[in-house]
Parts: C-alpha cells; sequence; structure tokens
C-alpha cells in the first residue's frame, strides 16, 4: 500500500505537489490559529463570569440568611455589577433550600437544577467555578449551548452553603458562532490561497514549459533555438542563462562538426579522383605488357617511365596526405623563440639542388641578400616551418618559368615578421586567390598534373600556419607572377 502511495505521489505534477503541501501547511496554521483564538477567547469570557461569581459569593456568604431577602430587597447590600439573569440560593447543612434569589429577563426561563447536587458535592466544588445545564449535568459540548457558571462557598455565620448561577447561554453561543464563522472564512481562505498558490506556481514554472519545448526543437535538429531570459536574479532566469550557453556550445560542437564531416567527405571525394588517374594509368601500360602490345624496347622503356612517373606521384600524394592527417590530428606545436634565417637558407638550398637552373635568392625587405649573420626571430615550431617553405618554394617553381628568379624575402615590419615568397609567372587570378589555400583546389587541372602537383601542397601550409596562429594571403608580384606573404605575430 505504501509503494503504491509512494508511486502515486512520484507521478504527481510537481505544481500540484508544491500547491497541496503550501495548502496543508496554511490549513494546519489555520486550525492551530483557530483553536487557539477559540481558547483565548472562552478562556476571557469565563474569567469575567467567574470575576463576578466570586465577588457575589465573598459578599452574600456574610449575610444572615433570614435577613438576606429583606436587606437584598432593599438594595442594602453592596454587590458587584451583575448581568440580567442570575440565580442564588442559601442551602441547609443538610442541603435543604433555604432560599433563593432569581432574576431573568425571560420569565420562563428555566433555572438551574440543583437537585441532583449533594451536600458533598456542593462542599467537594466550594470556591471552585463549574459549569451545568439546565438538567444539572456537567457541561461537555458547547453545542448544547445552554448552561449556567456556579460557585458554591460556605457561609461564615451559620452552617450551610452559598450558591450562585450565572448563564452561559450568550458566552457560549459567541464561541460557537466565532468558531463557525472561523471555520467559514478559513475555508474562503484556504480555497483563495489555493488558487493563488497555484496560479503563482503555474506562472512560476511557465518556463519549464519554454525548456521542454526547447528541448523537443532542439532534439529535432534546430540547434539555433534559444530560451527567452528573465530576470538574471531569477532561478529561472539563471537557469535559462546557462542553458542558453550550452545550448550556444551544443550548436558551435554540431556546426563543427557538420563542417568536419563535409570537409571529410570532400577529401575522401578528392582523394579519390586523384589516385583514379595515376592508378589507371599504371593499370592501362600493366595491360599493354600483359597483351603483348609492347614489342618494341622504346615503347617498353616509356612505358616503365610513365609508370614510374605516376607511381611518384602516388607517392608524393599519400605523403601530403599523411602530413595533412597528422597536422588534424596533432595538439598544440612546440612553439619556441627560434632564428629564422638559417631555416630559409636551408630551405632555398635544398629547392636549388631539386632545380639547379632556376635562382632562389634569400634576402630582406631591402632587396640585399641575407646570410647566417642576418637575425630575424620569432616563436615557431622550426620543423614545421620549414616544411613551409619547402612547399610555397616548390609551388613558386612549379608556375613559374625556369629562367625566373624566386625570390624568399624575410624580415620585420612593425611589431610582426613578415615572409614572402615571390614568383615572376602567370600570377593567379584575384578572384581564385583565396582558394588556392583549399585542399585539392587547382586552377587548371590540366596544367597541375603536367607539374605534378596534388593541389595540396598550400593547404599544408595554411594548416601549419593557422597552427601558429599566423596569417597567409596570396598577392600579386609587382611585374606579374605571385607573392605569399606569412605574417606571424
Amino acid at each position: 500500500m505504501n509503494a503504491k502511495l509512494a508511486l502515486g505521489w512520484s507521478q504527481v505534477s510537481l505544481r500540484a505537489k508544491l500547491t497541496a503541501l503550501s495548502v496543508a501547511i496554511i490549513g494546519g496554521l489555520l486550525i492551530i490559529s483557530s483553536l487557539g483564538t477559540v481558547a483565548l477567547l472562552r478562556t476571557y469570557l469565563q474569567a469575567n463570569v467567574d470575576n463576578v461569581l466570586n465577588q457575589t459569593a465573598q459578599t452574600m456568604r456574610l449575610e444572615d440568611p433570614a435577613l438576606i431577602q429583606a436587606r437584598f430587597a432593599a438594595k442594602q447590600i453592596d454587590l458587584p455589577a451583575l448581568p440580567t439573569d442570575y440565580y442564588m440560593a442559601y442551602l441547609g447543612p443538610d442541603g435543604s433550600f433555604l432560599l433563593s434569589i432569581s432574576q431573568s429577563t425571560n420569565p420562563k426561563a428555566p433555572v438551574p437544577n440543583l437537585s441532583t447536587m449533594s451536600i458533598a458535592s456542593v462542599r467537594l466544588t466550594h470556591g471552585v467555578p463549574f459549569e451545568i445545564d439546565n438538567r444539572g449535568r456537567p457541561v461537555i459540548d458547547l453545542n448544547e449551548g445552554k448552561g449556567w457558571r456556579i460557585l458554591a462557598v460556605p457561609l461564615s455565620s451559620s452552617p450551610g452553603s452559598f450558591v450562585i448561577a450565572l448563564p452561559v447561554d450568550n458566552n457560549n453561543a459567541l464561541i460557537i458562532q466565532y468558531r463557525n464563522i472561523g471555520a467559514l472564512f478559513g475555508s474562503l481562505l484556504l480555497l483563495l490561497s489555493a488558487l493563488a498558490i497555484w496560479l503563482t506556481i503555474s506562472s512560476a514554472l511557465r518556463p519549464l514549459k519554454e525548456v521542454e519545448r526547447t528541448a523537443e526543437a532542439v532534439a529535432a535538429g534546430d540547434f539555433g533555438r534559444r530560451l527567452m531570459e528573465p530576470h538574471s536574479k531569477t532561478e529561472v532566469g539563471r537557469i535559462n542563462s546557462a542553458l542558453n550557453i550550452m545550448l550556444g556550445s551544443i550548436e558551435t560542437a554540431m556546426n563543427s562538426r557538420g563542417k568536419a564531416l563535409e570537409q571529410m567527405r570532400r577529401f575522401v571525394s578528392d582523394a579519390s579522383h586523384e589516385l583514379r588517374t595515376p592508378l589507371a594509368s599504371v593499370r592501362g601500360y600493366a595491360e599493354l605488357y600483359r597483351m603483348g602490345a609492347l614489342k618494341e624496347k622504346q615503347a617498353l622503356d616509356d612505358a616503365m617511365n610513365r609508370i614510374e612517373s605516376e607511381a611518384l606521384r602516388m607517392g608524393g600524394l599519400v605523403d601530403n596526405l599523411l602530413t595533412l592527417a597528422r597536422l588534424d590530428e596533432a595538439t598544440d606545436l612546440a612553439l619556441v623563440e627560434t632564428d629564422l634565417v638559417p631555416i630559409a637558407l636551408e630551405a632555398a638550398k635544398d629547392a636549388s639542388v631539386a632545380e639547379h637552373k632556376r635562382t632562389i635568392l634569400v634576402t630582406n625587405f631591402a632587396g640585399k641578400k641575407i646570410g647566417s649573420s642576418y637575425r630575424v626571430k620569432a616563436k615557431v615550431d622550426a620543423m614545421a616551418l620549414r616544411q613551409v617553405f619547402t612547399n610555397l618554394l616548390a609551388n613558386a617553381s612549379r608556375f613559374s618559368p625556369a629562367d625566373k628568379t624566386v625570390e624568399l624575402v624575410i624580415g620585420i615590419q612593425g611589431s610582426k615578421t613578415v615572409i614572402e615568397v615571390r614568383d615572376h609567372g602567370e600570377g593567379i587570378p584575384k578572384q581564385l586567390r583565396e582558394k588556392v589555400f583549399e585542399r585539392f583546389f587547382r586552377a587548371d587541372n590540366s596544367r597541375n598534373r603536367e607539374t605534378g602537383g596534388s593541389g595540396l601542397g598550400l593547404s599544408i601550409v595554411k594548416t601549419i600556419l593557422d597552427r601558429h596562429r599566423a596569417t597567409i594571403v596570396a598577392l600579386e608580384t609587382d611585374g606579374g607572377g605571385t607573392t605569399m606573404r606569412i605574417e606571424l605575430t
């Protein structure tokens, strides 16, 4: 049973739980306050009646029962202000009635029935007020409404007792009326409180419904959805702010993931396309050999040379792909304060050996050749920057005539270290200068295949420089050609 109740309670909405708990607390406080107020009111009214009873009893117990009626009628007795209805009696030692004095606004109103009281009970209650109903029974339930407050005291001048009774009907009626009114207004207040609490909690929890709708939208793929941010000092406002930050991070991550997947698909497609041509050439020459079509020695030599050329091209392409893969997966580069001049001189020397007919100059921005004594320092990864120099020099040599000089210019401009690789070839159209750094991009596919390019050299350069937080742009060389300008901060 308890498990079922716990399960049922756990399935109740938060709004209903908070409302029920608040109403229960308010209802309990109203009941406690009502009971306390009724008890205080009853005590106050009873104390007033008891005060009149005591003052009257202390005066009347001194009187002689034989003379009391004449003195009372002549108003020779100093009594406190009595209510309009009262009843007084003198009892003998055996409990017999000696005389009684009473007054009532209603002649037909009953008097307290004291016949059920023995003298022993009267003596037992001397000095202690108590209540009875009109039939002499002790009053237990206020709902009966009718009753008397009685006080019995011993006479001072003779054996016997004096009894005074004051009606408490009005007091009891007042208490009952107050209790009923309190119950009515308490119920109304509880109902209004429940309604106000329900509306307040509903208003406070309304933003959570927006959170639910936003979460559903995000789950459906709308990563740009955001929550309205109420005042940041409220709990809901702080939650919405935190969720918006989280949603922004999710959107950024998903966009990055989408771009990465798109780049990967494009990369795989381009790599497959680039490998297809040399593989087809190798397979074609192999089939010619298998079919016996290469009967002459010169034809066989040409076929072997083409196979070797395509194999070298595939090897270069695979090497470039591996380099890009390592750069994409690597952590931050180890940037160390390094002199760039020796790296530039070594790269220029290697490029000259690879293409001995070409002149490659290493100069400063004043146009003067520099040697190892010249110093230009920057925080770089030396091995990665060597790859940048090698690729840029190879690219410049590949797309410029052999009799044209390639210049590697290095120096400081302002707060930046600047490197330029200049060729004097055909140059790059302005609208294509930003695209040349994309992977597998070629302005002229046939021309690149003739020169052995894979479309990855400048992509590798751009990736390395991005890891250095450096920039590279393609510019036009004065007099024609292309200048690759690098700025290191």
